[in-house]
């Protein structure tokens, strides 16, 4: 026997007797037979029940008191074995969101297991996803066009439902004025009355710095109180206006000292377990909406004559114009006599 097979002998669990035999590992292995000979009892009441209860034994005294004591299965020897999951025959329907991941929920597992140790890549370069002082920060904020007004925000909600009332009173009380809610600048003096059932991004104006008061000791001080608030992430917002009471912040530019890419200085948002989800907005894909496939048709075979008017037949898929007409009247004269 190798480390890459599963060895089972004297397998008598229900109506098994005595089965012995050796099964590859990393390989598709089907049981198949007549009803009742024991595929089922081999399967789940033998191999998956031994490698469930060496799974609950390798747990702690206080973790295994929550889950009970799990009886050996009647089997004299089972090795190579590793822990395992089941799937239950059942009928899952036809959402394409189900998988054996979401099935067995130890999807779940690895999304927190992604978010919280692994290791991330810049998509531009390939670099290692690292973290950056505040005076590199500083001096990437500071080389932006001087000729823009520069917003200083924290991001403080992100695709949360709620009203808010209580953070715009606490920002309000905490000294600052100005927050962007969806994208509107707002005053915290009146704040607005957001839809609770909605979800809705807020950002708190640290600073408006205009280019005539860009210097860094202003700068430092407002990224400083902006990542102390924002648990190290913030945002830059260039203004397309320059005057003092115009513009709006607008190409949102994100600084992190916690997630940046040392070799081209872009930063990224913290990960999250909804980051490694294909049913949450901010992992899925945008195209395919997470489900994996594109539904799209070929103009030119929808259309083969563009010369052709809809009327005289450029959809064939579509009657022409003169057969719809006599389609209608067929219709409304079998009403008409039903009537």
């Amino acid at each position: 026997m190798t480390t890459t097979e599963i060895q089972v002998k004297g397998a008598r669990e229900h109506n098994l007797r005595n089965v012995n035999l050796t099964i590859p590992r990393g390989q598709l292995i089907c049981f198949s037979g007549v009803s009742g000979s024991g595929k089922s009892s081999l399967a789940f009441d033998t191999l998956y029940a031994e490698g469930q209860r060496r799974y609950v034994e390798s747990l702690s005294n206080y973790a295994r008191q929550f889950m009970g004591q799990m009886p050996k299965p009647d089997v004299d020897l089972v090795s190579g074995l590793s822990p395992s999951i089941s799937i239950s025959q059942k009928s899952s329907g036809n959402n394409p969101r189900s998988t054996v991941g979401t099935i067995t929920e130890i999807y779940d597992f690895l999304r927190v297991l992604f978010a919280r140790v692994g290791t991330g890549h810049c998509p531009d370069c390939g670099n290692q996803i690292t973290a950056q002082t505040r005076d590199a920060i500083t001096s990437r904020v500071l080389s932006l066009p001087i000729e823009q007004t520069l917003w200083i925000m924290t991001p403080l909600v992100r695709g949360q439902k709620g009203e808010f009332r209580d953070l715009f009173e606490d920002l309000r009380k905490q000294g600052f004025s100005r927050a962007r809610v969806d994208g509107e600048t707002i005053r915290l003096s009146d704040p607005p009355s957001l839809d609770r059932q909605h979800r809705h991004d807020v950002e708190v104006v640290v600073d408006r710095v205009h280019p005539d008061d860009r210097d860094r000791g202003r700068v430092s001080e407002a990224i400083d109180v902006s990542l102390k608030l924002g648990d190290g992430t913030l945002l830059v917002s260039l203004s397309e206006e320059n005057a003092p009471s115009a513009g709006e912040p607008k190409h949102d530019i994100l600084f992190s000292s916690r997630y940046a890419c040392g070799g081209c200085g872009k930063s990224f948002k913290p990960p999250s377990p909804q980051l490694f989800s294909f049913n949450s907005p901010q992992g899925m894909c945008p195209a395919c909406d997470g489900l994996g496939r594109l539904y799209t048709f070929v103009a030119e075979l929808l259309v083969p004559d563009e010369k052709k008017s809809v009327r005289k037949g450029a959809i064939p898929l579509l009657p022409k114009w003169g057969d719809i007409g006599r389609y209608r009247r067929h219709v409304y004269r079998n009403v008409a006599e039903a009537m």
